[in-house]
Protein backbone atom coordinates (compact mmCIF):
# COMPACT_ATOMS: atom_id res chain seq x y z
CA UNK A 1 0.00 0.00 0.00
CA UNK A 2 1.75 3.42 -1.33
CA UNK A 3 0.91 5.83 1.51
CA UNK A 4 0.56 9.84 0.41
CA UNK A 5 0.88 12.64 2.88
CA UNK A 6 -0.01 16.36 1.82
CA UNK A 7 -0.35 19.79 3.71
CA UNK A 8 -2.29 22.95 3.48
CA UNK A 9 -4.13 25.28 5.55
CA UNK A 10 -7.51 25.30 3.17
CA UNK A 11 -8.97 28.31 3.97
CA UNK A 12 -11.66 29.45 2.08
CA UNK A 13 -12.03 26.09 0.85
CA UNK A 14 -12.23 26.18 -3.14
CA UNK A 15 -12.15 24.31 -6.72
CA UNK A 16 -8.08 24.54 -6.40
CA UNK A 17 -7.88 22.85 -3.01
CA UNK A 18 -10.29 19.97 -4.57
CA UNK A 19 -8.24 19.13 -7.29
CA UNK A 20 -5.27 19.04 -5.08
CA UNK A 21 -6.75 16.82 -3.01
CA UNK A 22 -8.10 14.54 -5.59
CA UNK A 23 -4.70 14.14 -7.27
CA UNK A 24 -3.02 13.33 -4.05
CA UNK A 25 -5.20 10.70 -3.33
CA UNK A 26 -4.84 9.16 -6.77
CA UNK A 27 -0.97 9.31 -6.57
CA UNK A 28 -1.36 6.53 -3.70
CA UNK A 29 -4.08 4.34 -1.61
CA UNK A 30 -3.88 6.26 1.35
CA UNK A 31 -3.79 9.85 1.89
CA UNK A 32 -3.39 11.29 5.23
CA UNK A 33 -3.59 15.47 4.55
CA UNK A 34 -2.34 17.46 7.08
CA UNK A 35 -3.97 20.70 8.02
CA UNK A 36 -2.54 23.64 9.53
CA UNK A 37 -3.22 24.72 13.34
CA UNK A 38 -4.02 28.64 14.31
CA UNK A 39 -1.01 28.12 16.50
CA UNK A 40 1.06 27.39 13.94
CA UNK A 41 -0.40 29.78 11.16
CA UNK A 42 -0.15 32.64 13.56
CA UNK A 43 3.58 31.70 14.65
CA UNK A 44 4.17 32.02 11.43
CA UNK A 45 3.11 35.18 10.39
CA UNK A 46 0.23 33.75 8.48
CA UNK A 47 -2.41 35.51 10.08
CA UNK A 48 -4.98 36.09 7.46
CA UNK A 49 -6.78 32.81 7.56
CA UNK A 50 -10.54 33.39 8.06
CA UNK A 51 -12.01 29.77 8.51
CA UNK A 52 -11.25 27.95 11.75
CA UNK A 53 -9.14 25.05 12.21
CA UNK A 54 -12.44 22.94 12.70
CA UNK A 55 -13.98 24.48 9.75
CA UNK A 56 -10.81 23.52 7.71
CA UNK A 57 -11.15 19.80 8.71
CA UNK A 58 -14.53 19.70 7.60
CA UNK A 59 -14.08 20.78 4.40
CA UNK A 60 -11.27 18.69 4.21
CA UNK A 61 -13.05 15.54 5.28
CA UNK A 62 -16.65 16.49 2.92
CA UNK A 63 -13.89 15.77 0.11
CA UNK A 64 -13.79 12.29 0.59
CA UNK A 65 -10.17 11.97 -0.38
CA UNK A 66 -8.72 12.00 2.99
CA UNK A 67 -8.55 8.46 4.34
CA UNK A 68 -6.85 10.57 7.27
CA UNK A 69 -6.66 13.81 8.80
CA UNK A 70 -3.98 15.44 10.95
CA UNK A 71 -3.12 19.26 12.59
CA UNK A 72 0.23 20.36 11.71
CA UNK A 73 0.82 22.38 15.04
CA UNK A 74 4.95 23.25 14.35
CA UNK A 75 7.70 23.49 12.06
CA UNK A 76 9.92 20.63 11.28
CA UNK A 77 6.73 18.46 11.94
CA UNK A 78 6.60 16.81 8.45
CA UNK A 79 9.62 15.24 8.64
CA UNK A 80 8.50 13.43 12.27
CA UNK A 81 5.09 12.47 10.22
CA UNK A 82 6.60 11.19 7.56
CA UNK A 83 8.93 8.55 9.89
CA UNK A 84 5.98 8.42 12.13
CA UNK A 85 3.23 7.55 9.14
CA UNK A 86 5.81 5.19 7.18
CA UNK A 87 5.03 7.76 4.27
CA UNK A 88 6.03 6.39 0.82
CA UNK A 89 5.44 10.52 -1.03
CA UNK A 90 4.57 13.82 -0.37
CA UNK A 91 2.46 15.60 -2.51
CA UNK A 92 2.48 19.36 -2.49
CA UNK A 93 2.18 22.40 -5.29
CA UNK A 94 4.91 22.94 -7.60
CA UNK A 95 4.59 26.64 -6.16
CA UNK A 96 6.46 24.79 -3.77
CA UNK A 97 9.16 23.23 -6.07
CA UNK A 98 12.71 23.55 -4.33
CA UNK A 99 11.50 24.61 -0.47
CA UNK A 100 11.16 20.86 0.32
CA UNK A 101 13.71 19.16 -1.47
CA UNK A 102 15.20 18.25 1.88
CA UNK A 103 12.31 15.63 2.34
CA UNK A 104 13.40 13.85 -0.29
CA UNK A 105 15.86 11.88 1.99
CA UNK A 106 12.89 10.70 3.89
CA UNK A 107 10.03 9.79 0.89
CA UNK A 108 9.43 10.21 -2.53
CA UNK A 109 8.20 13.88 -3.50
CA UNK A 110 5.52 14.65 -6.14
CA UNK A 111 5.09 18.42 -7.30
CA UNK A 112 1.46 19.23 -8.61
CA UNK A 113 0.58 21.64 -11.03
CA UNK A 114 -2.02 24.37 -9.13
CA UNK A 115 -5.26 25.17 -10.46
CA UNK A 116 -4.93 28.32 -12.48
CA UNK A 117 -6.63 31.35 -11.64
CA UNK A 118 -8.12 30.95 -8.30
CA UNK A 119 -6.49 30.76 -4.71
CA UNK A 120 -7.60 31.56 -1.08
CA UNK A 121 -5.80 34.70 -1.62
CA UNK A 122 -7.59 36.12 -4.50
CA UNK A 123 -10.95 35.52 -2.84
CA UNK A 124 -10.13 37.35 0.21
CA UNK A 125 -9.27 40.06 -1.69
CA UNK A 126 -12.39 39.93 -4.04
CA UNK A 127 -14.76 39.19 -0.68
CA UNK A 128 -13.51 41.06 1.97
CA UNK A 129 -13.31 44.94 3.03
CA UNK A 130 -9.78 46.15 2.85
CA UNK A 131 -9.53 48.49 6.40
CA UNK A 132 -7.19 51.20 5.38
CA UNK A 133 -4.69 51.93 8.19
CA UNK A 134 -3.38 55.52 8.45
CA UNK A 135 -0.50 56.81 10.58
CA UNK A 136 0.11 59.40 13.15
CA UNK A 137 3.92 59.95 14.15
CA UNK A 138 6.87 62.24 14.42
CA UNK A 139 9.20 59.25 14.00
CA UNK A 140 11.25 58.08 11.09
CA UNK A 141 10.45 54.26 11.54
CA UNK A 142 7.09 52.41 11.24
CA UNK A 143 7.56 50.26 14.45
CA UNK A 144 6.78 47.01 11.72
CA UNK A 145 3.12 47.60 11.63
CA UNK A 146 3.67 48.44 7.38
CA UNK A 147 5.61 45.17 6.94
CA UNK A 148 2.84 43.30 9.69
CA UNK A 149 0.25 44.69 7.85
CA UNK A 150 0.99 42.78 4.62
CA UNK A 151 0.79 39.36 6.68
CA UNK A 152 -2.93 40.02 7.50
CA UNK A 153 -5.77 40.19 4.58
CA UNK A 154 -7.97 43.07 5.17
CA UNK A 155 -5.65 45.48 6.00
CA UNK A 156 -3.35 48.15 4.14
CA UNK A 157 -1.29 51.04 5.61
CA UNK A 158 -2.43 53.18 3.06
CA UNK A 159 -1.13 56.67 4.34
CA UNK A 160 0.68 59.06 6.95
CA UNK A 161 0.52 62.12 8.58
CA UNK A 162 3.62 64.40 10.71
CA UNK A 163 3.10 67.85 12.13
CA UNK A 164 6.08 68.65 10.00
CA UNK A 165 4.84 67.54 6.67
CA UNK A 166 8.76 66.77 5.30
CA UNK A 167 8.86 63.69 7.74
CA UNK A 168 5.73 62.87 6.20
CA UNK A 169 7.21 62.73 2.69
CA UNK A 170 10.18 61.05 3.79
CA UNK A 171 7.99 58.32 5.42
CA UNK A 172 5.54 57.48 2.85
CA UNK A 173 8.45 57.46 0.48
CA UNK A 174 10.45 55.06 2.70
CA UNK A 175 7.66 52.87 3.19
CA UNK A 176 5.71 53.23 0.03
CA UNK A 177 2.47 53.78 1.01
CA UNK A 178 -0.18 55.62 -1.06
CA UNK A 179 -0.09 59.18 0.43
CA UNK A 180 1.22 61.72 2.65
CA UNK A 181 -1.23 64.15 4.87
CA UNK A 182 -0.85 67.41 4.94
CA UNK A 183 -3.36 67.95 7.60
CA UNK A 184 -4.97 65.16 10.13
CA UNK A 185 -8.24 65.61 9.06
CA UNK A 186 -7.61 64.18 5.69
CA UNK A 187 -5.74 61.19 7.09
CA UNK A 188 -9.25 60.80 9.63
CA UNK A 189 -11.44 61.16 6.11
CA UNK A 190 -9.28 58.59 4.20
CA UNK A 191 -9.11 55.74 6.90
CA UNK A 192 -10.25 52.94 8.99
CA UNK A 193 -7.90 52.39 11.78
CA UNK A 194 -5.46 55.12 13.15
CA UNK A 195 -1.86 53.72 14.11
CA UNK A 196 -0.51 56.68 16.48
CA UNK A 197 3.37 56.31 17.32
CA UNK A 198 4.25 59.82 18.99
CA UNK A 199 6.07 61.61 21.51
CA UNK A 200 3.87 60.35 25.18
CA UNK A 201 2.79 63.83 25.74
CA UNK A 202 1.19 64.12 22.25
CA UNK A 203 -0.50 60.71 22.29
CA UNK A 204 -3.45 61.73 24.42
CA UNK A 205 -4.91 64.60 22.37
CA UNK A 206 -4.63 62.23 18.98
CA UNK A 207 -6.35 59.40 20.27
CA UNK A 208 -8.80 61.76 21.69
CA UNK A 209 -9.47 63.07 18.43
CA UNK A 210 -9.63 59.67 16.21
CA UNK A 211 -11.60 58.09 18.96
CA UNK A 212 -13.77 60.85 18.66
CA UNK A 213 -14.30 61.14 15.23
CA UNK A 214 -15.03 57.07 15.32
CA UNK A 215 -11.74 55.26 14.13
CA UNK A 216 -10.17 52.40 15.66
CA UNK A 217 -6.71 53.24 17.23
CA UNK A 218 -3.58 51.25 17.78
CA UNK A 219 -0.92 52.80 20.06
CA UNK A 220 2.34 52.68 21.35
CA UNK A 221 1.89 52.59 25.47
CA UNK A 222 1.37 54.90 27.55
CA UNK A 223 -1.53 56.51 25.68
CA UNK A 224 -1.31 59.49 28.31
CA UNK A 225 0.65 60.37 31.20
CA UNK A 226 -2.07 60.89 33.43
CA UNK A 227 -3.70 57.44 34.73
CA UNK A 228 -6.85 59.02 34.39
CA UNK A 229 -6.63 60.59 30.87
CA UNK A 230 -5.65 56.77 29.99
CA UNK A 231 -9.21 55.77 32.08
CA UNK A 232 -10.90 58.68 30.01
CA UNK A 233 -10.03 57.26 26.74
CA UNK A 234 -11.00 53.39 26.94
CA UNK A 235 -14.34 55.03 28.49
CA UNK A 236 -14.51 57.39 25.37
CA UNK A 237 -13.57 54.26 23.30
CA UNK A 238 -16.42 52.03 24.74
CA UNK A 239 -18.86 55.00 24.69
CA UNK A 240 -18.04 55.22 20.60
CA UNK A 241 -17.90 51.31 20.20
CA UNK A 242 -14.26 51.38 18.96
CA UNK A 243 -11.44 49.37 19.18
CA UNK A 244 -8.22 51.14 21.82
CA UNK A 245 -5.46 48.89 21.11
CA UNK A 246 -2.38 48.80 23.07
CA UNK A 247 0.58 48.12 20.56
CA UNK A 248 2.03 46.36 22.77
CA UNK A 249 -0.10 43.84 23.02
CA UNK A 250 0.29 42.74 19.28
CA UNK A 251 3.93 42.33 19.29
CA UNK A 252 4.33 40.31 22.70
CA UNK A 253 1.40 37.54 21.08
CA UNK A 254 3.43 36.94 18.05
CA UNK A 255 6.61 37.06 20.00
CA UNK A 256 5.54 34.54 22.33
CA UNK A 257 3.90 32.20 19.38
CA UNK A 258 6.95 32.25 17.25
CA UNK A 259 8.95 31.38 20.30
CA UNK A 260 6.60 28.37 20.95
CA UNK A 261 6.86 26.70 17.38
CA UNK A 262 10.39 27.51 17.34
CA UNK A 263 10.70 25.43 20.69
CA UNK A 264 8.82 23.12 19.36
CA UNK A 265 10.66 22.49 16.12
CA UNK A 266 13.64 21.98 18.10
CA UNK A 267 15.61 25.06 16.09
CA UNK A 268 16.72 26.60 19.28
CA UNK A 269 17.11 23.61 21.52
CA UNK A 270 15.56 21.89 24.34
CA UNK A 271 13.41 23.64 26.98
CA UNK A 272 15.02 23.14 30.53
CA UNK A 273 13.10 25.67 32.67
CA UNK A 274 10.24 27.83 31.75
CA UNK A 275 9.08 31.01 34.06
CA UNK A 276 6.29 32.96 33.96
CA UNK A 277 4.63 35.75 35.79
CA UNK A 278 1.46 37.48 35.15
CA UNK A 279 0.86 40.63 37.07
CA UNK A 280 -2.87 43.12 37.35
CA UNK A 281 -3.21 46.06 38.73
CA UNK A 282 -6.83 47.03 40.01
CA UNK A 283 -6.87 50.33 38.99
CA UNK A 284 -10.54 50.97 40.34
Amino acid sequence: MKKIITYGTYDLFHEGHYNMLKRAKAAGDYLIVGVTGDNYDIGRGKLSVKDSLATRIQNVKDTGFADEIIVEEYLGQKISDIIKYDIDAFVIGDDWKGKFDHLSNYCEMIYLERTQGISSTQIREENFKTNRIGIITDQNDDNQIVSESKLVSGFKVSGVFSPDYTKSVLFRDKYQLDTSYSNEEELFADTDIIYIRTAVEDRYNYVKTAVLKGKHVICDPPFALETDKQKELFELAKSKNVILMDNAKMVNINTFNQLLWMTQAGIIGDIIKFNCSVSKKNRD
